[in-house]
C-alpha cells in the first residue's frame, strides 16, 4: 500500500510508524444477555497478529504530498491461525492498519486507522457434500442433573451440509415440538425451554473457499 501525507506547509515529525494489528473478538448483543453473559465474562479478545515498523525517521516533510510505499508481511504471533476476517454476530475476526505520526510536544500527534480484509486462498478441487441428520429428546441430552423434570419436547433437525464453501448459501431445516413449552431458537443450535432450560447442540463447519 501507500501512506500519503499531505499539507500546504511543511510538517516537522518524530517519525511515523505503521502497526498492524489482527484479533478475534466475542460480541454481546441485547437478545443474547443471560445465554451467553457468563461465557463472554470469561473469554478476553484472542490477538492474532500486532506487529509495528518504522517508515520514516524524524525529520520534515515538503509542502504539498508525499507518498510512502510499504509491504507488510502478516506473520501471525506463536502458533495462532490467519483466520478470514469475519464480522457475526457473536463474533468479529478483524485486521487493521494504524499509521502514527508522532509530532513535537507543541504539536497534536496524527493518526489513521482503516480495516484490511483477510481472504483465505481458494482450494483446488471439489468439496464433498457431507449431511447430518439429527434428532434431540430427553434421552440423548448429556450434563443433565435432574433429567426427571424436563418437558416432553422432540427436535429434529437437517443440515445440508457440515462442509460448506463460504461464497455460496447453506441450507438447514428444523422442526421441533414439545408439550406444554416454548421454543426459542439461536445461532448454532441454542434451545430454550420454559422454564429455564437451555439446550445447546453444536456441529463443526467446515468453511472453504472455492
Amino acid at each position: 500500500g501507500v501512506v500519503v501525507i499531505s499539507g500546504k506547509d511543511s510538517i516537522q515529525h518524530q517519525g511515523v510508524s505503521l502497526t498492524v494489528e489482527g484479533s478475534v473478538n466475542l460480541q454481546l448483543s441485547a437478545k443474547s444477555v443471560g445465554v451467553f453473559e457468563a461465557f463472554y465474562n470469561s473469554v478476553k479478545p484472542i490477538q492474532i497478529i500486532n506487529s509495528t515498523i518504522e517508515m520514516v525517521k524524524p525529520g520534515k516533510f515538503p509542502s504539498g504530498k508525499t507518498e510512502i510505499p510499504f509491504e507488510f508481511p502478516l506473520h501471525v504471533k506463536g502458533n495462532k491461525v490467519l483466520y478470514e476476517t469475519y464480522h457475526g454476530v457473536f463474533v468479529n475476526i478483524q485486521y487493521t492498519l494504524r499509521c502514527d505520526m508522532r509530532r513535537s510536544l507543541l504539536a497534536k500527534d496524527v493518526t489513521k486507522t482503516c480495516e484490511f480484509i483477510v481472504h483465505s486462498a481458494p482450494q483446488k478441487g471439489k468439496l464433498t457434500p457431507s449431511p447430518v441428520d439429527f434428532t434431540i429428546t430427553p434421552e440423548t441430552l448429556q450434563n443433565v442433573r435432574e433429567r426427571a423434570l424436563l418437558p416432553k419436547f422432540l427436535i429434529r433437525g437437517h443440515l445440508s451440509s457440515t462442509s460448506c464453501v463460504i461464497t455460496t448459501s447453506w441450507g438447514q431445516d428444523i422442526v421441533a415440538g414439545a408439550e406444554g413449552t416454548r421454543l426459542q431458537f439461536e445461532v448454532n443450535i441454542v434451545v430454550l425451554l420454559h422454564p429455564d432450560h437451555l439446550i445447546t447442540e453444536n456441529f463443526p463447519l467446515k468453511l472453504c473457499r472455492m
